[in-house]
């Protein structure tokens, strides 16, 4: 795999381009040329990159805001749903007295459920109100390997801080997909960080991470990521895509909403991705997507 990093040139740029004595020769001259825009696309490669982090950032945290909310609401509706069902019975129980001709007091209890109803709504309510609304995103062909490597790029201190070999193999005609293109490096750079998480964790068996960027049988692109961490339990595969859900040990201010955004942003691209077993350790993360 090439260097992944940008290396800005040492020294200024007009320093080989003398103000005064003799003329340059042509070879010098194309040099100094060359060496001129060598620096300029580097330039530009920062500012790309740069723009790149910040638009990421910005789109993150409004899925992982509107992702938190949703969660919220349906963790706040499950204790709802028992409050009401128990508020149903109660009714039932009044409508049956004043069949029976019966005088029917209305308990504390009963008072409380409408009260913990009333409130509960009126939760719900104003958490569908904070929901951020979703901005219309510009939809168009993604290159999916220029993609994984701004990803790598912007990962690249992670990965050298924990001393992380990363095997990445991508077909060099991958077709492109049609989406977003932030939401698929948000996406990519997710799984990736969670390969980071993997390999640090305890019963990891090395540090590396292999990605290949390919097209299946079916003309889907197929992007997987292995890592030589633990691994993940087959009962927890398809739990971890769960908004809260975390099966990190021993990490801390882990909210369990990065493969929840992972996967509604992947939803969003008409692709699917699952935790597969492929005969060795570690974890086996598949991506598939529609090509153009």
């Amino acid at each position: 795999m090439s260097d992944l990093s940008i290396k800005p040139m040492s020294g200024p740029v007009h320093s080989a381009i003398p103000s005064s004595g003799p003329a340059l020769g042509p070879s010098m001259e194309c040099a100094s040329h060359c060496q001129l825009i060598d620096f300029q696309k580097q330039q530009y490669e920062k500012a790309r990159l740069h723009a790149i982090r910040a638009r990421m950032a910005e789109t993150e945290m409004e899925y992982r805001t509107r992702e938190m909310i949703d969660g919220a609401l349906y963790l706040l509706q499950k204790p709802l749903n028992v409050v009401q069902a128990m508020s149903n019975n109660l009714n039932r129980c009044h409508l049956q007295d004043q069949d029976q001709n019966r005088e029917h007091h209305c308990t504390p209890m009963e008072y409380a459920l409408d009260e913990a109803l009333e409130s509960g709504h009126a939760a719900i309510e104003t958490l569908r109100l904070s929901e951020p609304d979703k901005k219309h995103v510009v939809h168009g062909p993604v290159n999916v390997n220029e993609a994984i490597r701004d990803c790598l790029v912007i990962l690249a201190d992670d990965l050298a801080y924990n001393g992380i070999v990363v095997d990445w193999r991508a077909k060099s005609d991958l077709p492109m997909t049609f989406g977003d293109e932030i939401g698929l490096r948000i996406l990519l750079r997710i799984v990736l960080s969670n390969a980071i998480i993997a390999v640090g964790q305890e019963g990891a068996k090395g540090r590396d991470v292999s990605i290949r960027s390919t097209t299946a049988q079916d003309g889907m692109i197929e992007i997987s990521i292995h890592d030589s961490g633990p691994g993940i339990e087959k009962s927890l595969r398809a739990k971890v895509f769960e908004p809260f859900f975390t099966a990190w040990r021993g990490t801390k201010h882990r909210s369990g909403m990065g493969l929840a955004i992972a996967h509604q942003i992947l939803t969003e691209l008409h692709g699917e991705m699952e935790i597969r077993s492929n005969g060795s350790s570690g974890c086996f993360l598949c991506i598939t997507m529609p090509a153009c």
